[in-house]
């Protein structure tokens, strides 16, 4: 089983990498945004992308079952942790000076939240 601070970096390159993503794929991010709410979208199509996301979610768990929030909801967790994402992509899209500074601190704050 890997290290709190293996699991602390496995973590951290995702969330950047998922920031980064978003900030130079502004397109590609609304698209996802559209998609997630969208009745078009069948469960089946749902089911295979939570599929491909197993790596994350596996992490997710590992560390939100040791931390503050063990005893929330998982699916309460998971929308705080988008709600921090997506406002993180947009302060590092609206001061892309400072883009690291806001990718390090947002996930700071998820790590502390949930870790």
């Amino acid at each position: 089983m890997p290290s709190e601070a293996e699991i602390h970096e496995q973590f951290y390159h995702i969330w950047s990498n998922w920031m980064y993503w978003a900030v130079t794929n502004p397109e590609k991010r609304r698209t996802l945004t559209l998609l997630s709410v969208s009745d078009e979208i069948t469960s089946e199509t749902r089911i295979k992308s939570h599929q491909v996301m197993a790596h994350l979610a596996k992490l997710v768990e590992q560390i939100y079952t040791k931390g503050p929030m063990s005893d929330t909801e998982m699916a309460f967790v998971t929308a705080l942790m988008n709600s921090l994402a997506e406002a993180t992509m947009d302060f590092m899209v609206q001061h892309p000076e400072k883009a690291e500074e806001y990718c390090k601190v947002g996930f700071n704050a998820l790590w502390r939240m949930i870790g």
